[in-house]
């Protein structure tokens, strides 16, 4: 980790705290062997995992617990901001697995809170779709240390009762005057702004390395689209709702809300990738240093490569996802297949809307040139302008 990517990390929080945190992570770091301090593999036990919604699904995690005797607890966060201070205030031991957005995998690496990874402990990683097995928020100087488990995208989520995919498919729609009082987003900045740093600066590899200037042109861009916002919530089910009511008619959430109406039965709803690009959000499970049940967390992590407990991962209830392991796709039928683009796109049809979507996105990463804190600042002032 270097010196400029530590100093970013310690903007988030005091260096009290993270000085703390970083102790407390630390505190069992000789514990090498995977075996320190747990039970045996297969023989029971707990381990406690620190993730999104959606992994705690009883139809993705029950089949575990029923084969290996190892209850998995689920300690839920919603955005890397929150994950971070959960982490920084627990005792070591708290949790032995973080799934963790890739971008946020360098401030635990700076912590030393999560070890290095082997892909040939997990066996499925040879049917993981190619962009996921050299992912590289994934790796650390050449090291593995995350595993792949779910992915998504934040593009353009529209009602099409009202508007069409063709004017779905440019990001500047959101600043039409006919959408005044009709726009939603999930409240998070690195997202949001990551989809409107592209809608500025079209199809960039890397959307949030911006020069201060660059910035400023985004910044712009976000007040001009302000007066059409209608809701910005941190509550999944608010911002469906509002698609429902037809208070809300377009929103730079992408497939990952904008699905769970669709399998609902609500057709007229849909989400595509606009002409500039969009973000693409990756997580991926991680082994903690502090673990005391490294051998049970592995297990737990194979399993969760798995096609079966995959496929069942893309079609949770708290939201539907893309997942990794390609082998994952047979275990679907064909409507989830359909609703979540396993089938042939209709422009490219040697390849499915999924794979087609993975092209036009980009990672979700940390802002490069500016502290992390520039850029909530700017969007905190978007909120409240």
């Amino acid at each position: 980790m270097t010196v400029s990517s530590r100093r970013k990390f310690l903007q988030y929080a005091s260096l009290t705290s993270l000085g703390l945190a970083a102790a407390k992570l630390g505190a069992c770091s000789d514990q090498s062997s995977p075996s320190a301090g747990g039970t045996t593999p297969s023989g029971g036990g707990t381990i406690r995992v620190l993730s999104w919604p959606g992994y705690e699904d009883k139809t993705v995690v029950s089949q575990f617990e029923a084969d290996t005797g190892i209850r998995v607890e689920f300690k839920n966060y919603v955005g890397g901001e929150q994950m971070l201070q959960l982490v920084s205030q627990s005792p070591p031991g708290t949790y032995d697995s973080i799934v963790a957005d890739a971008e946020y995998l360098p401030k635990l690496i700076a912590l030393g809170a999560i070890e290095p990874l082997n892909a040939s402990d997990f066996p499925e990683f040879k049917n993981y779709v190619p962009a996921y097995q050299d992912m590289p928020l994934f790796y650390d100087q050449g090291k593995m240390m995350a595993i792949a488990t779910r992915y998504g995208f934040y593009g353009m989520a529209v009602n099409t009762d009202v508007i069409s995919v063709e004017e779905a498919e440019d990001w500047n729609l959101l600043l039409s005057p006919e959408l005044k009082g009709k726009v939603a987003m999930f409240d998070w900045y690195l997202p949001n702004m990551g989809d409107f740093s592209l809608a500025v600066f079209p199809n960039r590899e890397n959307p949030f390395d911006l020069t201060d200037a660059e910035l400023q042109q985004v910044k712009e861009w976000m007040l001009q689209l302000k007066p059409n916002m209608s809701l910005i919530s941190q509550n999944f089910q608010d911002v469906t709702n509002s698609f429902l009511t037809g208070g809300v008619v377009a929103a730079p959430i992408g497939d990952w809300l904008i699905q769970n109406l669709v399998a609902d039965g609500h057709s007229n709803f849909t989400a595509v990738i606009p002409k500039q690009g969009a973000i693409r959000w990756s997580e991926g499970a991680t082994l903690l240093t502090s673990s005391t049940n490294k051998e049970q967390t592995m297990e737990w992590m194979r399993y969760m490569t798995r096609p079966e407990p995959q496929a069942r991962l893309a079609n949770v209830a708290a939201s539907k996802c893309q997942v990794p392991n390609l082998k994952a796709i047979d275990l679907m039928n064909d409507a989830e297949k359909s609703l979540l683009g396993y089938v042939p796109d209709p422009k490219v049809t040697s390849k499915t809307i999924a794979e087609v979507k993975t092209e036009l996105t980009v990672p979700r990463r940390l802002p490069t040139q500016q502290p992390d804190k520039v850029w909530q600042d700017i969007y905190n002032e978007f909120k409240t302008s």
